[in-house]
């Protein structure tokens, strides 16, 4: 089992990394309706909030099963106030709207990964950093409220994918 567990903490980044590349600024009629319901609906935000807690929680498990430190601790504390949707969704926000912040959490996440028993706390940064990516901007949570000057649905989504990335 723990071998199963270490395989799965190696190819977790690179699951998330072909995900995002295969996903991310791509026309497929899913992305279309995923943007939509992130943008239109707050139970669509909450499901992906809830679908990331599950997947950190999971990942830290992943970790403190094979490798229990002080730094599983720390990034297990983070999870766990992370699981608070308002701190979820504020995080998710800072990252998605201040690219400098959201390329300092990605370095620091990488040097996380290049330090030896840090890697859990890479597992949460790198996650919440691409899961921020995904995530509607305020800008764009706010065209929700100020739809009256587009008036047809193909237009409003080209709209949210402008605003949307």
């Amino acid at each position: 089992m723990i071998q199963t567990l270490t395989i799965i903490r190696f190819l977790f980044p690179f699951i998330l990394i072909v995900a995002f590349f295969c996903l991310y600024k791509k026309e497929y009629r899913f992305m279309k309706s995923f943007m939509w319901r992130m943008r239109m609906y707050r139970s669509g935000r909450m499901f992906f909030m809830s679908i990331l807690s599950l997947l950190l929680i999971f990942i830290n498990w992943c970790c403190c099963m094979t490798e229990p430190n002080i730094a599983m601790a720390f990034s297990s504390l983070l999870t766990i106030l992370l699981i608070f949707r308002r701190i979820m969704e504020s995080t998710l926000h800072l990252l998605h709207d201040r690219k400098r912040l959201w390329f300092f959490t990605i370095l620091v996440a990488m040097i996380c990964y290049a330090c030896p028993f840090t890697n859990s706390l890479f597992h949460l940064l790198f996650t919440l950093c691409v899961a921020a990516v995904f995530y509607p901007s305020e800008r764009v949570i706010r065209l929700c409220e100020n739809t009256e000057y587009i008036k047809k649905t193909d237009e409003q989504l080209s709209q949210i994918a402008h605003e949307y990335y």
